[in-house]
């Protein structure tokens, strides 16, 4: 707990603190999950295992997933792996998610890094229902302080209907 205090120096929203497991539990069949990361960095990992053990043990859940750009195998790999991903968007590296879109198991959006932003600002693409980011604190003000990968983080925050921190 003594380096959560640290970390989040807003102290009224300790008590938010929940498992990757709860978490997880927020994450519902249909949704779109849109998560933070640039390459193999910056990602969130725990909640998106947490969420593969889910359907491991037999729950039925397939989301659309959203990122910066590729992420490592903790998020695309896990997911792809228990059939979890129906759409992805808008860049990937991972095989196992790569053969899924290949063979027509999960619908993929191709669209340049750079205009995924303004689309999803704009509305082209629907809604967010939950943005995972990963950050290294939270400010006295709330304000979040991103990892080592920024990206697309700040226009899923904004425009998500929830928020993983």
């Amino acid at each position: 707990m003594k380096d959560l205090d640290r970390r989040i120096r807003r102290k009224d929203i300790l008590s938010k603190v929940i498992s990757s497991e709860e978490a997880s539990l927020l994450i519902k069949d249909g949704m779109t999950v849109a998560c933070s990361g640039f390459t193999h960095a910056g990602y969130p990992k725990a909640v998106s295992l947490a969420l593969a053990e889910r359907v491991k043990s037999g729950e039925k859940l397939r989301i659309s997933l959203w990122t910066g750009a590729s992420v490592g195998p903790e998020l695309d790999g896990a997911l792809a792996s228990v059939e979890s991903v129906g759409r992805r968007l808008p860049y990937q590296s991972n095989s196992a998610l790569r053969e899924k879109i290949n063979s027509g198991e999960v619908e993929y959006i191709d669209i340049h890094l750079s205009q995924c932003p303004q689309q999803i600002r704009y509305g082209f693409l629907g809604d967010i229902d939950l943005a995972i980011v990963e950050a290294v604190a939270i400010t006295e003000e709330g304000g979040i302080v991103p990892s080592t990968s920024v990206g697309n983080s700040p226009t899923f925050v904004k425009m998500a209907k929830g928020v993983i921190v």
